[in-house]
């Protein structure tokens, strides 16, 4: 299956994901450029779901069998980079997979600020395109210790040393079910 692995990413948490499902699956790889690259500007008309546009794609999404959007939650929200990229493309985008690496775990899913809302919603938008969506959330890479912390535990990224254990049995799972 000829893939596109298209990503933002604000903390890098979401780029590392992006790079690693892109590499392990032989993909190409986009990053989503904002027209309004500043956190404070994202995140408002994130919650306002104001579009700031995107530059256009430098790939060709008709091109592809399959997309597969990687991007963060903020606040139970799709943010708006991430909307504005699904409104674009989604007439060109013939299978979408969602990934997210964000805050919220498997008791918060479908809370206010839980992924689910966000899968939900893309669901919506995709008009039956959506193969399904999965996350990661940063709790799998949390240390006991910092656990209910939630101010040190947004401050953790993910990489090779910390992508073990069970993120590491989630994303091999993942990547089963894409291939």
């Amino acid at each position: 299956m000829n893939t596109l692995v298209v990503y933002y990413s604000h903390t890098g948490n979401n780029k590392y994901l992006a790079e690693r499902i892109a590499k392990d699956i032989n993909s190409d790889l986009y990053e989503i450029s904002p027209r309004v690259k500043a956190f404070f500007g994202q995140m408002l008309s994130s919650l306002l779901k104001i579009s700031l546009g995107i530059h256009s794609s430098t790939k060709n999404i008709k091109d592809y069998d399959a997309v597969i959007l990687c991007g963060p939650i903020w606040m139970g929200k799709l943010i708006s980079p991430l909307n504005d990229f699904i409104k674009k493309y989604r007439n060109d985008i013939k299978k979408l997979y969602f990934v997210t690496c964000c805050g919220s775990g498997e008791d918060s899913k479908d809370t206010k600020f839980g992924y689910n809302q966000v899968f939900e919603k893309i669901k919506s938008l995709m008009a039956g395109k959506l193969e399904f969506g999965e996350s990661f959330s940063i709790e799998l890479i949390t240390p006991e210790e910092m656990k209910g912390k939630s101010e040190e535990t947004m401050k953790l990224r993910l990489s090779d040393e910390v992508f073990k254990g069970e993120i590491l049995k989630k994303y091999i799972s993942f990547i089963a079910r894409i291939e």
